[in-house]
């Protein structure tokens, strides 16, 4: 929010965005808009339909910033499966970096064997 949004217009907003985004408070006796939680914003545009948000709110984002939930329903922790997947992962583009590389130099991978 790049100014305070108060009164009706903060219940408007709220409304603009995914519930838990957007929360309205009171202080000092004015109810305000505030941002709650940005990570639950689904990238919802509805703010920028309305005039007067204009220059009010400013959506961004991290392009590569990412967050995942991982579940477990075993008796390896999440944790433990994200690490063990990128190593299946590093593993599998290993593989595929030396298929290239042997695709590009003219060979084939049963010339090595």
């Amino acid at each position: 929010l790049l100014e305070d949004i108060t009164g009706e217009d903060a219940d408007a907003l709220k409304e603009c965005f995914a519930p838990g985004v957007i929360e309205v408070v009171t202080e000092k006796g004015v109810r305000k808009a505030r941002v709650a939680n940005a990570r639950k914003d689904t990238v919802s545009r509805e703010v920028l339909r309305h005039k007067r948000f204009e220059g009010k709110v400013r959506l961004t984002r991290v392009r590569d910033h990412f967050i995942f939930n991982v579940e477990s329903t075993g008796i390896i922790a999440p944790e433990k499966l994200v690490s063990q997947a990128l190593d299946v992962l590093m593993e599998k583009c290993d593989i595929a970096k030396a298929a290239l590389a042997q695709a590009t130099s003219g060979g084939s991978a049963m010339d090595e064997e």
